[in-house]
């Protein structure tokens, strides 16, 4: 879910009662046309009902329960009345006194769901609100408060199915579309998405879910939009635009490729006299969006120093560290080993710490050290490959193949089949000089992720090894396919031609030249942007 989304724990009275009204006016309109088989009292109530004197009806419908004490649709009414009047307890005990006398009262059933979810008693709710679908499945009331109870337990499958089967419009409530936009993206259901973000855009809303909707633009690619919303709330509020709107503006220039942009405007926050005192996470959060923006403009200098500012300030947010200690794997990695075991003080547990770590030591030759970090978190039973991964290049490079095969078979057991765990099994297999297993991993590889180019570069390059020469010319030339311009791809094909008896293809290869990709000696990929919140979320919390 989207940081800074807002799950209300409460809904707005307006809503409620508007809602009970609706309730009210069905449940009156169903028992006006019994009239002649229901007592003075009751029909007295449902005319003061209509007439929206609360106290008079609730007397009635007290006068109506002496008269008839085991009439269910008597105690839902009163639980409709005492929701009006705002005492929700009361009118919690009346709806469960109703579905005891009537089991099958599915107007109980929906009001007592609909009740406790607006109190956010979500399992009681779908609980209720799912009998009484099964009491009137064609309710169209009944299936969208379920669908709105699903969509705040984040169960956005359901959700989903619920509030189509409703047919009930969606209103225009800023709250319920930002949390459907959360579902589709969970779901990943971009275009859905990107429709109720449009949608958003265009409404009238609050400071706070501005700076939502501006997140939600940028995690759909919408960085114009983005940065205009943002621009727009920065305008009307100054000179007292919310710091979190203003970091926002910061990370949407960054995500839209304005470096330069993107330092100025952090600068500008950290330099405002009203981000004096500001919180030292918020702080370096600008620094980190500086240190970002400053790598990407290749001043690492300037880079790292804003990078360490960050892990200064918020020491316990290894994301900073983590952005520090990746500019360092560029630039001196001496010192990258030395920040990672710093930011260890402050985060001993970090996962990802202890593999920067490691790569950084791998990245030095510093192969025992380096296995010490690996195995350390494969002992621990690590979830994800990276850690196998890492302890069996350190295993190639220390002349260990065959160990490396067997951490990466017994990884594959734990976690099942892996793209990376097969890949590297191929590699390893192949330096074993285990060619027709190395085949069989790279083929599982390529099963796995068939669009990645490096599997059918290692699959063409061991098929070519083997002789299987033809094999290899189809492999090579996927990998160009995919990779187009890859140097190691291109040298192998022009052997492969040669051997093959193809002397012009062979020529035409060799002649050809590309820029070979660097390699990847981080493990863990690119800069972590920086996350944020605005005060009414923090307090939520």
């Amino acid at each position: 879910m989207l940081r800074g989304s807002r799950r209300p724990t409460f809904r707005c009275p307006s809503l409620v009662s508007l809602t009970a009204q609706l309730f009210l006016t069905l449940g009156t309109c169903f028992a006006i046309s019994q009239e002649p088989t229901q007592g003075k009292a009751l029909h007295a109530a449902l005319e003061a009902l209509q007439n929206n004197r609360l106290d008079d009806a609730l007397a009635h419908l007290t006068a109506a329960e002496h008269e008839q004490p085991s009439d269910a649709r008597i105690r839902n009414f009163r639980g409709i009345v005492l929701v009006r009047l705002g005492r929700n307890n009361e009118a919690e005990d009346e709806y469960q006194e109703a579905t005891r006398l009537d089991p099958n009262l599915e107007d109980a059933y929906k009001n007592l769901g609909f009740l406790e979810w607006t109190e956010h008693h979500l399992e009681s709710a779908r609980a209720k609100l799912q009998r009484a679908v099964e009491l009137a499945p064609t309710d169209s009331f009944a299936h969208y408060y379920l669908g709105r109870v699903h969509l705040d337990a984040g169960l956005y499958d359901s959700a989903f199915q619920e509030l189509d089967r409703s047919g009930i419009a969606w209103a225009a409530d800023a709250d319920f579309l930002i949390e459907v936009a959360n579902g589709y993206l969970a779901l990943r259901k971009q275009e859905k998405a990107r429709g109720i973000i449009d949608r958003l855009s265009t409404m009238q809303l609050s400071d706070s879910e501005a700076g939502v909707v501006a997140r939600f633009q940028l995690l759909t690619g919408n960085n114009a939009a983005a940065i205009d919303l943002l621009r727009r709330l920065e305008e009307r509020q100054r000179p007292d635009c919310p710091r979190w709107a203003q970091l926002d503006l910061a990370l949407s220039y960054l995500s839209a490729g304005n470096y330069e942009k993107a330092a100025a405007q952090s600068q500008m926050v950290i330099d405002a006299p009203q981000f004096a005192g500001a919180p030292g996470e918020e702080a370096a959060s600008a620094w980190s969006v500086i240190g970002i923006a400053k790598a990407r403009l290749g001043q690492s200098g300037a880079a790292v120093d804003a990078f360490r500012r960050a892990s200064k300030l918020d020491v316990h947010r290894e994301e900073h560290w983590l952005n520090l200690t990746r500019e360092l794997m560029e630039v001196n990695r001496e010192e990258a080993i030395s920040a990672a075991q710093e930011a260890l003080k402050s985060n001993p547990a970090s996962y990802a710490l202890h593999l920067r770590l490691g790569a950084a030591y791998l990245s030095l030759d510093r192969y025992a050290e380096s296995e010490s970090e690996f195995r350390q978190l494969v002992v621990a039973g690590d979830p994800l490959p990276t850690s196998y991964v890492g302890l069996a290049q350190v295993l190639m490079r220390t002349g260990r193949a065959d160990e490396a095969v067997w951490e990466l078979a017994a990884a594959e057991k734990k976690l099942g089949p892996n793209f990376l765990i097969s890949y590297f099994r191929g590699l390893v297999l192949d330096r074993a000089g285990r060619p027709a297993e190395a085949i069989s991993a790279f083929q599982d590889a390529i099963r796995l992720s068939p669009a990645n180019s490096e599997a059918h570069l290692g699959l063409g390059q061991t098929e070519l090894g083997i002789g299987h020469t033809n094999e290899a010319i189809a492999d090579l030339q996927k990998c160009l396919q995919l990779s187009p311009g890859n140097a190691q791809a291109t040298r192998l094909l022009s052997q492969a031609y040669r051997r093959a008896g193809h002397a012009q293809a062979a020529l035409r290869y060799s002649q050809e030249t590309a820029k070979e990709p660097a390699p990847q000696n981080d493990l863990l990929g690119d800069f972590i942007l920086p996350e944020w919140q605005d005060p009414k979320e923090r307090a939520r919390q």
